[in-house]
């Protein structure tokens, strides 16, 4: 079994699988675009029901029908996975992942393995996140007093993950909801696994239909172009790092820096391989621990 590094990783063992890079088979460790590529992928069913609704696209392999895989849930996004490779010795590539449990998303729960090629988004000590529950409250409160002044809000999360979190969360309070088109398609897979976030209307439908009625709520991604008289909030974990928005708040679907050093220390590899996001700062900061740290 070899590791190669130089387009992306790569686990070579008989076959090349490229873990969310080129190769023989691709791991693909979720469905956000900038992961998606590959022709033979071994993902989730819920991954690939979703590349298929957003992309077009299909082509799943069962890891079932590859030897020594296995997929963990890594608690991102919906179908999210991290790989276990088993051969000649284990490795564990965590994909993006976040060890904290968020509404209906269970936290990843990593393995022992003598190998772990892990993200490093959040790799740096500044980005330690509050518990997502407790932020979520708090938006709730800014939420509440906003609609009181009479003032709509738009609360902006990504359109894959954040947004559905958002939703699930919003619905019930009792105010009407709109959303971008954008969140249909995705919804329409959460629901199909279970994850019921059918019954949303849009807000182009809503203003054709005569139905607005402020204030209101409106969930959208960050970089939309709808012209909304209304207040914004911005959900992310790079929250601290912009102020462009009415209010901002440290939601993540990633790991913040205690999040990725407990994955190491459960892990208890013999090497890390850091990859995206601050992957030197964080390299640095394990092997102050001992770890043989690695950033690629």
């Amino acid at each position: 079994m070899k590791i190669l590094v130089d387009r992306g990783v790569v686990i070579e063992d008989g076959v090349r699988i490229g873990l969310d890079s080129p190769g023989d088979y691709t791991f693909v460790s979720h469905a956000h675009y900038d992961h998606v590529r590959g022709e033979k992928v071994i993902c989730t069913p819920e991954t690939a029901e979703l590349i298929k609704e957003r992309y077009g696209k299909e082509g799943r392999v069962r890891e079932e029908d590859l030897p020594n895989i296995r997929l963990l849930d890594a608690g991102h996004i919906l179908g999210s996975s991290a790989l276990l490779y088993e051969g000649e010795k284990t490795l564990l590539y965590t994909g993006d992942f976040c060890d904290r449990d968020r509404l209906f998303m269970k936290g990843f729960v990593p393995r022992k393995a003598d190998i772990l090629v892990m993200e490093s988004t959040f790799g740096r000590p500044d980005y330690v996140f509050p518990d997502p529950m407790e932020v979520l409250r708090e938006a709730r409160d800014w939420v509440e007093d906003e609609l009181r002044r009479g003032n709509s809000v738009m609360l902006l999360g990504y359109s894959l993950g954040k947004a559905q979190i958002l939703e699930y969360f919003f619905e019930r309070m009792n105010y009407p909801i709109y959303v971008h088109g954008s969140l249909l398609k995705v919804n329409k897979v959460y629901s199909k696994f279970g994850i019921e976030l059918d019954g949303f209307m849009t807000y182009r439908e809503a203003k054709k239909g005569g139905f607005l009625r402020p204030p209101f709520i409106l969930i959208a991604p960050p970089n939309n172009n709808l012209k909304v008289e209304a207040k914004r909030a911005f959900f992310s974990g790079w929250a601290k790092d912009v102020s462009s928005y009415d209010a901002s708040f440290p939601l993540s679907d990633h790991a913040d820096f205690e999040g990725l050093m407990r994955t190491v220390r459960k892990v208890d590899p013999e090497v890390v391989y850091l990859v995206h996001g601050f992957k030197k700062e964080l390299a640095l900061e394990l092997r102050k621990e001992g770890f043989n740290a690695i950033p690629l």
